[in-house]
């Protein structure tokens, strides 16, 4: 009888700490799959509607807006084809606008390095920024947002549709450094 207590008191000790083990793989998987979620959910803003009078512009903007969403994720692949796609919305009637950002797409989509992808989004930002301006909104709203830390602290500025930060030039190493300077 005692060898029989002895050993179902064995069979439920091995049960339970099975039972237990896998309840703590259950709820790793279930927490790794919550925090994967947690992140996408943290680097991605809700985009409203944003349109120009000049469907070219809206076109561009569209393009753009996926490419900052692609470098605030550090997806260097994703920001290739955004470029790509930047490039292939470049109208055919330009200016000197138009032409540094047809340039500099076409070096960040040469490249899945996001620092170098990086480097060139800043010189496109500056020409978005001013091509914004110098069209007219229709629809949505257009934040001018600027993080003093990018470019070895010389600072650097992007275009959202939401006053929420989310820094294309650091990614998830410095998510929300940054401040919206300008509603446009």
């Amino acid at each position: 009888m005692k060898n029989l207590t002895k050993n179902l008191f064995t069979v439920f000790l091995f049960s339970f700490a099975f039972a237990c083990q896998e309840k703590t793989t259950e709820e790793n998987t279930h927490n790794a799959n919550h925090q994967e979620e947690m992140v996408t959910e943290n680097t991605e803003v809700s985009e409203s509607k944003i349109s120009f009078e000049d469907e070219s512009v809206s076109s561009l903007i569209q393009a753009y807006l996926s490419l900052k969403d692609a470098l605030v994720q550090t997806d260097g692949e994703k920001a290739k084809q955004a470029a790509l796609n930047l490039l292939n919305s470049v109208p055919e009637e330009s200016n000197e606008t138009i032409s540094i950002i047809a340039n500099e797409a076409k070096k960040i989509s040469e490249t899945i390095e996001t620092e170098n992808q990086r480097a060139a989004f800043d010189q496109l930002s500056e020409q978005m920024i001013t091509l914004v301006k110098n069209s007219k909104l229709t629809e949505g709203k257009l934040y001018k947002q600027y993080c003093p830390m990018a470019k070895n602290n010389e600072g650097a500025y992007w275009l959202s549709t939401s006053n929420e930060i989310r820094n294309p030039y650091f990614g998830d190493k410095m998510l929300k450094c940054g401040s919206v300077e300008e509603v446009i």
